[in-house]
């Protein structure tokens, strides 16, 4: 995969350090080494524009990424640098874009790492014979006398599927967070936050949905200009993908971005609704659209990979929907995704934000996909499941309780889980977040709560789930963003509702609802039911099910896991409950563990 290394490396190590960076793609690599400390960098070919390198002999810099507002603040690429360099903090502040930025200057002996507002790429440190930093976990274990496991990193894992604050599964690596700047100064580290939004909600009403628009129309723009001519993007029956390609078809600017093509594969689920819908979205855009294989033979081709590509701090089958990456035979020099429903109301829920719950509980409301008493029993180590989350609720400054909720939210859950599954799309060529915009960042944190999605009143009493009863389909506000975006494309059946857009909110959550049952009553993968995943494990045929159960089989045998517990899950997964995503985080942490620390 692409990615970045620096610290006190040079020479032989670094060129190792940079060469493990690479991944399935075409790439090249710079390098820049001044006294003791480096820079590297691995990337595509396909997509120069998505790297940026400056050396003027003393110093060096790395734009791994883009920063698409440059040209508005009137600055040179060295400029860029030079301010970096000087107010790192300040500067940063002003900086738009899907980044991780490097600088070095060898007189002072002074590094300066800048990760943009959501954290979109992703930087890890560590501190041994001195600093280093880089986009990998595995490639810094190398810098390391005798690696670990962290044992609340692998808790966190089990109890969500992806990692919380700054853990990783090996101790003393610790992920830098979002809208962060860190400083290296003679093996000493310093690290602060330098932008955070708002988060009093707006006036609700139509002029909060048209600002939003106007800010993602300017975030299309923005990134639009760093787009080559032609780029590519996944394109599914939903509403985030669709609003994404028509913003940046739109609103790109001339010279850049001419063509997008799209791909999707049937799964989410997999009724063939998805890949009918998008079709019908490809055709009303005027571009290309091709089906990718997704099933238990092609995902067992990635099974290995989507965990390396993700260090082991996403459970396999949140990636799954992602490896069809690897099956596009097309040249594409950039690869996208839609992304804003999360955002804007799909996740946080209303429920998350109601002030009878504690902080913690919040957290571990809308995070936590297992039980910690569950976790518990599976791990034979002395660890407090809930520990980082509350370190979070300890950590942010904020003082009312929405506030408090969604810092932690901004500060950990798009850079260790919404947006960390990118970087198998980067491990096979260029890519982009339109999303990670500050503008358009602090709107959306600014969301009323009414516009949030919301569950069945009283719904909790018979049914429990991480919405706290039965949940809306959608949020109002992706469709009232979807509407202003593009009217036609409103009038193409949203697949979550099998309703229109433009339609009124409440068919919107009676066609969900709807939806499920018919789903449920046909034994069909469906939402909050049996996923994709649920099925291949269960087929005794497939590979999927040959590498879990041997996985299953090696974390029984390994002192971290309480073997019984472990099988017990396996049983009952193999006698008809859906237990694919918890059998997911442990033979993630397992092949994991086995591959890099034993």
């Amino acid at each position: 995969m692409s990615g970045m290394i620096g610290g006190a490396v040079n020479g032989s190590r670094l060129q190792k350090a940079v060469s493990e960076l690479g991944g399935r793609t075409r790439e090249k690599s710079w390098l820049y080494e001044h006294g003791g400390s480096g820079l590297g960098l691995s990337y595509t070919t396909a997509d120069p524009q998505g790297v940026t390198v400056w050396d003027d002999g003393s110093r060096a810099g790395v734009i791994y990424g883009v920063v698409t507002n440059r040209n508005e603040l009137g600055l040179t690429e060295s400029e860029v640098f030079d301010r970096l360099l000087d107010r790192p903090a300040e500067t940063a502040r002003t900086l738009e874009g899907e980044f991780l930025i490097a600088c070095y200057d060898s007189d002072r002996d002074y590094h300066v790492v800048v990760t943009d507002k959501l954290g979109a790429r992703s930087c890890y440190y560590t501190r041994a014979d001195g600093v280093y930093y880089a986009t990998d976990v595995d490639v810094l274990l190398a810098f390391l006398d005798d690696p670990e496991l962290d044992f609340q990193g692998a808790s966190d894992m089990l109890l969500m599927g992806h990692m919380w604050g700054e853990r990783t599964l090996v101790e003393g690596v610790r992920a830098m967070r979002p809208a962060t700047v860190m400083e290296v100064t003679g093996g000493s580290v310093s690290t602060r936050r330098y932008w955070k939004p708002d988060y009093e909600p707006a006036d609700p009403g139509a002029g909060y949905f048209d600002e939003l628009a106007d800010r993602y129309r300017q975030a299309a723009n923005r990134f639009g200009g760093t787009l080559p001519e032609s780029a590519g993007i996944w394109l599914s029956g939903g509403l985030d993908s669709r609003t994404t390609a028509a913003a940046l078809l739109a609103e790109s600017p001339e010279g850049s971005l001419e063509s997008l093509v799209a791909y999707g594969y049937d799964a989410n689920p997999p009724t063939n609704d998805n890949p009918r819908i998008a079709r019908d979205i490809a055709e009303t855009l005027e571009i290309e659209y091709n089906q990718i294989p997704l099933s238990a033979e092609t995902f067992g081709e990635d099974f290995e990979r989507v965990i390396e590509a993700t260090d082991g701090m996403l459970r396999w089958n949140t990636t799954a929907n992602l490896s069809p990456t690897y099956h596009i035979r097309d040249d594409v020099p950039v690869l996208m995704e839609g992304m804003q429903g999360e955002l804007i109301g799909d996740h946080l829920l209303r429920y998350h934000l109601d002030d009878s719950q504690s902080i913690v509980e919040a957290q571990q409301n809308s995070e936590a996909s297992t039980a910690v008493e569950t976790v518990q029993n599976l791990l034979t180590v002395d660890v407090d499941p809930l520990a980082t989350f509350k370190a979070e609720a300890d950590r942010t400054s904020e003082r009312t309780h929405r506030g408090k909720v969604l810092d932690i939210h901004f500060q950990n859950y798009y850079a260790r889980l919404g947006l960390a599954s990118n970087r198998v799309m980067r491990d096979w060529t260029g890519n982009r977040v339109l999303q990670v915009d500050g503008d358009y960042l602090e709107w959306c944190a600014r969301i009323p709560q009414y516009y949030r999605k919301g569950t069945f009143p009283l719904s909790h009493l018979f049914f429990q789930s991480d919405a706290g009863g039965i949940p809306y389909g959608t949020s109002i506000a992706k469709l009232e963003l979807c509407r202003r975006i593009s009217p036609e494309l409103s009038e193409i059946t949203y697949e979550r509702t099998k309703t229109k857009p433009s339609r009124p909110y409440h068919l919107h959550v009676g066609g969900f609802v709807g939806n499920v049952v018919v789903n449920r009553l046909r034994s069909k993968p469906t939402y909050a039911n049996g996923q994709l995943q649920d099925f291949w494990i269960r087929d005794t045929d497939t590979y999927v099910h040959r590498r879990v159960t041997e996985l299953v089989d090696a974390a029984m045998d390994r002192n971290l896991f309480d073997a019984d517990a472990v099988e017990a899950v396996y049983a009952a997964h193999m006698d008809g409950a859906n237990n694919a995503t918890l059998l997911a985080q442990i033979t993630t942490l397992e092949y994991w563990i086995r591959e890099h620390l034993d």
